[in-house]
């Protein structure tokens, strides 16, 4: 009798232990020996690590794309239509640092891949710095109709391959830019930007000398004054341009108030110093 509860409590005992086991066992987590050591990865680090081998591509699953690491982007069209935007150009590279942010905005799709044809209707191709080249272009779902098969872009949907190794991201704002919206891109700075710019100049000069390294992507917000027309009061902003070789940006913020009768009053004068990127970004995209 002693035997067959002691059995028993064991039995039972055992049961509760196992239970709890599977109870704590996250379903969104995996198991890997790394070094000899067993960690645990969630599911989207699990995700990250399938891409450690590729630098671009571990990037893009951590959102954690920089910009500044490529020298040059060129978008054409199977009718042979194209265009190449530089990093050496102020205004060509505002466009680069628009399509980084959608990459790094993009949904990383670990689902199987739709088909990609040898001509697409539209091809994005990065150069990169260390001379890797990333190319990204719409997938595709093909339908075999009357012995034809028919291929149409899956909307929304990108393939982004490096070096033989494809993902899939959902980016709308980068499919239909792929597709359509690079050939409205201006060539050089809009009439209103150069206005911007020629106004935020003249402002500046009345400021230190020691201000004249924030040029960097000026933004000029003017309200009138008491619904006067003839006067303003303008908000002002810019990066300090040295910034852009490396480092942290700098912000500098000022007011004016602009009057026929009183002239130029610079007021409210602000350098921030080491700004996060999320802020330097905002400061110098022209989109939303």
């Amino acid at each position: 009798m002693h035997c067959l509860l002691l059995f028993i409590l064991y039995f039972v005992n055992h049961t509760v232990v196992f239970a709890q086991q599977e109870i704590r066992q996250p379903v969104f987590v995996t198991q890997q020996f790394i070094g000899g050591n067993l960690v645990y990865l969630t599911k989207e680090e699990d995700e990250i690590k399938k891409y450690t081998k590729e630098p671009f591509l571990e990037q893009l699953a951590s959102h954690a794309l920089e910009y500044e690491n490529i020298q040059n982007i060129k978008i054409e069209n199977k009718s042979g239509l194209q265009r190449r935007f530089s990093m050496n150009d102020g205004y060509e590279e505002r466009v680069i640092r628009k399509v980084i942010y959608w990459l790094n905005n993009s949904k990383l799709v670990s689902e199987g891949i739709e088909e990609t044809i040898n001509n697409p209707s539209n091809k994005l191709t990065l150069n990169m710095s260390n001379g890797d080249v990333i190319t990204i272009e719409p997938a595709y779902l093909c339908t075999d109709e009357n012995n034809k098969n028919i291929c149409t872009e899956k909307e929304g949907d990108l393939i982004v391959s490096n070096n033989q190794h494809k993902v899939k991201v959902i980016s709308p704002d980068l499919f239909d830019w792929i597709l359509v919206e690079w050939r409205k891109e201006p060539k050089g700075p809009a009439k209103e930007e150069l206005l911007e710019e020629a106004l935020y100049t003249r402002y500046l000069y009345q400021l230190d000398p020691s201000y004249s390294d924030f040029i960097m992507c000026p933004k000029i917000h003017i309200e009138p004054i008491d619904g006067d027309t003839r006067r303003h009061i303008v908000f002002a902003s810019a990066l300090n341009y040295s910034g852009h070789h490396g480092g942290d940006y700098d912000k500098l913020t000022f007011s004016v108030s602009d009057s026929n009768l009183t002239g130029l009053q610079i007021t409210n004068v602000n350098i921030q110093k080491h700004i996060s990127q999320e802020e330097s970004l905002e400061q110098c995209r022209n989109f939303d």
